[in-house]
């Protein structure tokens, strides 16, 4: 299959053989060499199993399948399902998945003996919820390259005292090395988006850099304390968790933090080491 052009894209639509759907977040690379750049960051080779989020009408899939052991995309739209399956059907390592990519379980990853690499261009509101999909099921990838909302992607990678500090940046941080590595122009793609976008790669690292011993309960605490991520520490353990402040700081003392501290302020271990404060005050197990 060649690359679709832009004209070749608005011939299909014009024939009906497919309906972009807007509200979707159906957005087609119509550049050639920003796809190719693109995907030199994933680094392909011939003993990589790839996994494609989205692969649309296939503008990544095309250059991905001739340089892989297995692919494996993932589409829930009908009329792309029926043309990558026009397009693809011959090459013997092709296999499309007619299903959200969020609903592949842990069957799914636990089927493959190696680490998979994961490329997708997302759709943007889905970028997060993709994400934290990914990571919980980051023993199994070798990467995720994914283009994505550049403010999402900024919030990836987020530090302490910024404004784009949070949840997902700090889950990233334990887990992965996640870096920005391509700003894309609106004009490569069509329908041309309102918003910039970015690739962003996702390496898991081989050891957490915290060892978490209660990741579900973690995980549900991050977004609750990050609510309040301007308010003093004390006032929000007090309010959220209904613990006494002179409690509290006494904890806080024997960790070296200040009671004054503000939530975004703590980095990702501070977070941690208050989360297992909170958890034995509270006698949770």
């Amino acid at each position: 299959m060649k690359f679709l052009i832009l004209k070749e894209i608005k011939k299909l639509i014009e024939k009906g053989q497919i309906n972009i759907k807007k509200n979707l977040g159906q957005h087609f690379l119509i550049d050639k060499n920003s796809r190719d750049k693109l995907l030199s960051f994933a680094e392909l080779s011939k003993n990589d199993v790839v996994v494609e989020i989205g692969p649309g009408l296939g503008s990544l899939t095309e250059a991905i399948v001739n340089k892989v052991k297995e692919y494996y995309g993932f589409e829930i739209d009908e009329d792309f399902c029926r043309i990558l399956n026009t397009n693809f059907s011959d090459c013997g390592n092709f296999h499309l998945i007619k299903k959200d990519f969020l609903q592949s379980d842990e069957s799914f990853w636990n089927s493959f003996k190696g680490k998979v690499k994961v490329i997708g261009n997302t759709p943007y509101y889905l970028s997060s919820p993709i994400v934290f999909h990914i990571l919980k099921f980051h023993k199994k990838i070798k990467l995720a390259l994914l283009t994505v909302q550049k403010e999402v992607g900024e919030k990836f990678i987020g530090k302490p005292s910024s404004k784009n500090y949070g949840p997902i940046s700090v889950l990233l941080y334990i887990y992965t090395d996640t870096k920005i590595c391509y700003h894309l122009s609106k004009n490569v793609f069509y329908p041309k988006p309102k918003v910039e976008s970015i690739v962003v790669k996702i390496v898991p690292l081989r050891k957490p850099r915290i060892k978490l011993d209660d990741e579900k309960r973690f995980y549900d605490f991050l977004p609750i304390i990050f609510s309040y991520r301007r308010k003093i520490l004390t006032n929000v353990v007090k309010k959220v968790f209904n613990i006494d402040k002179e409690i509290i700081e006494k904890e806080l003392k024997t960790i070296d933090i200040s009671p004054q501290r503000r939530v975004e302020q703590l980095t990702p271990e501070q977070i941690y080491e208050l989360f297992k404060i909170i958890k034995y005050l509270k006698g949770l197990k």
